[in-house]
């Protein structure tokens, strides 16, 4: 099919390997490894850096035009967010909004894409697993390489990425709950794989290279972490930790804590390089990201994040044009009927009766099998007006909420009263104070939403949103305009 560079791209340099995919599979060539130069980095001049990182693709003989990029997880934000059971083509909408209510950095300076997890039983939300970058550093990146006539195909996360090579490698590792950990320079990515499905990932930095330290800060590490997702391991325990490029001292001391099969796996004795790797490459963890961005292009295991081509909600077609057009048309047909109808009459006042008397059965009967359909779509229009949808409620609970730097909700539930005319909210949050919880039940009450007074049952702490709060509104009909009371009339001689 194609050749292509896939790279791992970090602030002091760039680690990937060159390789090829094919209809039967994957070969890779061979790895690199580049540091940046202190006077000339993407960050200051993307056009220079991208200058200079040419000749040294041309030193190396990296003929490849295609690029493939994959971002640490430490430079990008991962969140789970839940949201309510919507049709598919909401869900990029509903993230949009729920990000917004999240994040401290305006969205029109971030890259989102994110991975919809499968539905939980007795649950009526979807978890989903938004990820963000911010823009400048994705252009930053972007601009480097087009600098140098090269095309940029797909950018992702490691940690992600990561897992995609290990469902290709062993792909009898995603049948039960399993930990993928990757240990990537001087950082520690974990990442949590149910149901075939990635379902959350983060970041570490370990703060020392000492092999004893590091052993001691991954056990640690992965004990905070498998706490933090116990939600949503439930009952299950995980079956098989991943350690890539770890240490076999440190594999046998995590069996041996965490009672569970633990294999070590490196990437440069895994894949087999026509080509010697480097020496230089002292954490082969750093090559899973781009292995697995490039085995994403062979065949798709899972379903991966890419903020050069993100989700986003199918366009379905806008037939109101045609419609429209169809309506003149027939117009248009009857008007010159009439008049060819006219003119006939002018030679023959016996035939035009004839004529008029037949096509008055024709339009008749044409009217008659339209009325169906002209009721038909009375009924829709009808239950278009009076529908209340999900998306609107959002929106109106959106312009009341003061921000994520005092309040921000963690359950959010909108429901459709049977008469079609009330919308019931339901939310769960977290505030600074008692006073920001009051203050948004009165400003959802001065916004035409009933709020019934409730007693919180949310038990989530969080020590900056100390106060749970709990929400339960109606959001009612239009209020009608009351008519302004007339003036008093002037009296003679005042």
């Amino acid at each position: 099919m194609a050749d292509y560079l896939a790279i791992n791209w970090e602030k002091t340099g760039l680690t990937g390997v060159e390789g090829h995919v094919g209809v039967s599979g994957v070969s890779v060539k061979r790895t690199f490894q580049i540091s940046w130069p202190e006077q000339l980095h993407p960050e200051k001049d993307p056009v220079s850096a991208g200058s200079w990182l040419k000749n040294e693709f041309s030193r190396l003989k990296l003929s490849a035009k295609q690029i493939l990029v994959s971002f640490p997880r430490h430079d990008t934000t991962i969140r789970l967010l839940e949201i309510p059971e919507v049709p598919l083509d909401e869900v990029p909408e509903i993230v949009q909004l729920q990000t917004a209510t999240r994040s401290s950095v305006p969205l029109n300076q971030l890259l989102l894409d994110y991975l919809l997890l499968p539905a939980r039983e007795g649950k009526v939300t979807r978890e989903v697993l938004v990820a963000s970058i911010a823009k400048q550093t994705h252009e930053q990146v972007i601009n480097t390489f087009q600098s140098m006539g090269l095309e940029i195909t797909a950018t992702g996360i490691s940690s992600v990425n990561a897992v995609v090579w290990i469902s290709h490698i062993k792909p009898a590792v995603m049948d039960a709950p399993a930990l993928i950990v990757n240990l990537v320079e001087t950082n520690l990515e974990m990442t949590l794989v149910l149901q075939r499905q990635i379902s959350f990932t983060s970041s570490t930095a370990m703060g020392s290279t000492d092999p004893v330290i590091v052993d001691q800060t991954i056990q640690t590490e992965i004990n905070r972490f498998l706490l933090s997702r116990s939600s949503q391991l439930g009952s299950e325990k995980i079956n098989q930790i991943l350690l890539i490029g770890g240490r076999p001292d440190c594999a046998a001391l995590l069996q041996e804590r965490l009672q569970c099969a633990v294999e070590v796996i490196n990437p440069l004795q895994q894949e087999q390089f026509s080509q010697e790797p480097p020496e230089e490459i002292t954490s082969p963890g750093v090559l899973a990201g781009p292995l697995g961005i490039l085995y994403s292009l062979q065949q798709k295991h899972l379903d991966i994040i890419d903020f050069l081509h993100p989700h986003k909600a199918e366009q379905k077609p806008d037939r109101r044009k045609l419609q429209i057009g169809l309506g003149l048309a027939g117009t248009v047909l009857i008007f010159l009927t009439a008049l060819y109808l006219t003119h006939q009459s002018v030679s023959d006042l016996d035939e035009q009766i004839a004529d008029r008397q037949k096509i008055q059965r024709d339009l008749d009967e044409l009217l008659k099998r339209g009325q169906p359909t002209l009721e038909s779509v009375a009924l829709i229009q009808k239950w278009e007006d009076t529908n209340s949808k999900t998306l609107n409620v959002l929106r109106e609970l959106e312009t009341n909420l003061p921000g994520t730097d005092r309040i921000y909700l963690s359950e959010l539930d909108v429901n459709r009263s049977s008469s079609q005319s009330l919308s019931r909210l339901r939310a769960i949050g977290n505030a600074k104070d008692d006073l920001d919880a009051r203050d948004l039940n009165q400003q959802l009450s001065k916004n035409n939403f009933r709020v019934h007074p409730k007693r919180s049952s949310n038990k989530t702490y969080d020590s900056e949103y100390p106060v749970p709060f709990e929400i339960d509104a109606e959001l009612l009909p239009p209020r009608a305009e009351l008519p302004q009371p007339a003036g008093p009339a002037k009296q003679n001689g005042n």
